[in-house]
């Protein structure tokens, strides 16, 4: 079971292109506000900068690929120090039209950069995912794996428009992009990009890692912590210990959470009645069921089923 993947479905997550900005000149700058979900800026050609309220300016370079898991407020400038104006007055001023470009001219050296975001269903405060993750993480463009280096190639390319489907692929290709970012961050040799107790972490430990491809398979086994710790030849008290290290959190409350997971994906996808979907993800009762969902939604099923159908 690929965990990773598993979870990124069970939440909806999606990816969204953005318009994408442009400009030959020094002195831009455009403030983007909260994006209340994770955003993502690819710089498919020239050099810029980039600010937030929390980091001194980062310098970005044709290639690089910069993942902001909550929505971070920030400003991208042509410039470490230049002035930045909101994004949305920009576009106002310069509108994308049919290419989707903000093109604010300019006579310098030009940069394009490809925005985009990613939706998802659910808590928009506790993705397990972006959660995970720091406010700002950096992929530079050279030092990526191949396969990355590739995805970014082929976006820059795509987002030129003028092909049949160039969108389309395009958009595609942002979740691709998305989750090699993050296998890159997770396989950097310092782990500096995922700090402190996570599940992403532990997917490279072999044992609990194993728990987890164990408990996303099959989360409507009667699982315990001594049939999870026997399944993977540890003793019961070893692995909570090691579980609850890595992870940050026991494993019976990491099974809630998938349980509630995939629970909410078939509500979103199927017409399966509550408590069919209750029973397969190993709930004993409908009741008890809706209880947890409740507890970890703030709604009961039947609204969430109804709220989730009324969205884009």
């Amino acid at each position: 079971m690929d965990v990773f993947a598993d979870v990124l479905a069970a939440t909806g997550f999606r990816g969204v292109l953005l318009p994408q900005l442009r400009s030959s000149g020094a002195g831009w700058g455009c403030a983007v506000d909260q994006l209340g979900t994770a955003g993502f800026h690819l710089i498919a050609e020239g050099a810029c900068w980039l600010r937030t309220a929390d980091m001194p300016p980062m310098q970005l370079v044709s290639g690089d690929v910069v993942l902001l898991p909550r929505g971070t407020a920030h400003q991208l400038t042509g410039a470490p120090l230049a002035d930045a104006v909101p994004f949305a007055d920009l576009e106002a001023a310069h509108p994308p039209g049919g290419e989707g470009v903000v093109d604010l001219g300019g006579d310098g050296p030009t940069v394009r950069v490809v925005r985009g975001k990613f939706p998802y269903a659910g808590d928009s405060s506790g993705h397990p995912v972006l959660s995970a993750l720091p406010e700002v993480v950096c992929v530079p463009g050279m030092s990526a794996d191949p396969q990355l280096q590739s995805i970014i190639r082929i976006i820059a390319a795509e987002t030129t428009g003028g092909r049949a489907g160039s969108l389309t692929v395009a958009t595609k290709l942002t979740e691709v992009l998305f989750v090699l970012a993050v296998r890159a961050c997770i396989e950097r040799a310092d782990q500096a990009a995922v700090t402190g107790p996570s599940w992403l972490t532990a997917l490279s430990d072999p044992r609990i890692g194993a728990a987890l491809s164990l408990m996303h398979e099959a989360p409507h086994r009667d699982w315990t912590v001594e049939t999870l710790a026997n399944t993977i030849a540890m003793s019961r008290p070893a692995f909570a210990r090691r579980f609850k290290a890595i992870v940050g959190t026991t494993p019976l409350a990491y099974l809630s959470r998938v349980r509630i997971d995939h629970a909410a994906r078939l509500l979103r996808d199927t017409d399966d009645p509550v408590g069919h979907i209750a029973q397969s993800v190993g709930y004993q009762s409908e009741f008890a069921f809706s209880r947890a969902f409740s507890r970890e939604h703030g709604i009961a099923p039947g609204r969430y089923r109804r709220t989730a159908s009324t969205q884009p």
